[in-house]
């Protein structure tokens, strides 16, 4: 199966988003004091799980438009089961093992989608500019 090119867009975008917020967060770290290198880690690895599960999403869901309207509901359904399980895992994981803080950890895995709430208000205000505009 060849990569979507929206997938890759897509996937960027959010990797964007996530690395601008972690990096946010880490400098907040430094600022209260709180600062050392499981932030950093932490934020990382929390970063990497939220990224790669948002691509196998979009993979996924690039597989299931082929697919037949049931098959492909039954695909999404169990691709976000598994990912979902996998995701608490491996959270989990990062929050126990000493290598890692716990809240960049946790807290990376919600960047993904504030990386899609914001881009889809800009989106909403570029294009109420563009129809508001009289030329």
């Amino acid at each position: 199966m060849k990569l979507d090119k929206t997938v890759k867009k897509e996937t960027g975008i959010v990797l964007l988003g996530t690395v601008i917020l972690s990096a946010v967060m880490v400098g907040i770290f430094a600022i209260v004091g709180r600062f050392d290198y499981t932030v950093v880690t932490g934020a990382a690895y929390g970063s990497a799980l939220a990224v790669l599960n948002f691509f196998l999403m979009g993979l996924t869901v690039q597989s299931a438009v082929s697919a037949e309207k049931d098959a492909a509901k039954k695909k999404i359904q169990l691709s976000y089961t598994v990912r979902s399980f996998a995701l608490v895992v491996l959270l989990g994981v990062g929050v126990y093992l000493p290598y890692f803080h716990w809240l960049p950890v946790l807290a990376s895995a919600l960047f993904p989608r504030i990386t899609i709430i914001f881009r889809s208000f800009m989106l909403k205000k570029q294009n109420a500019d563009k129809g508001g505009r009289t030329e």
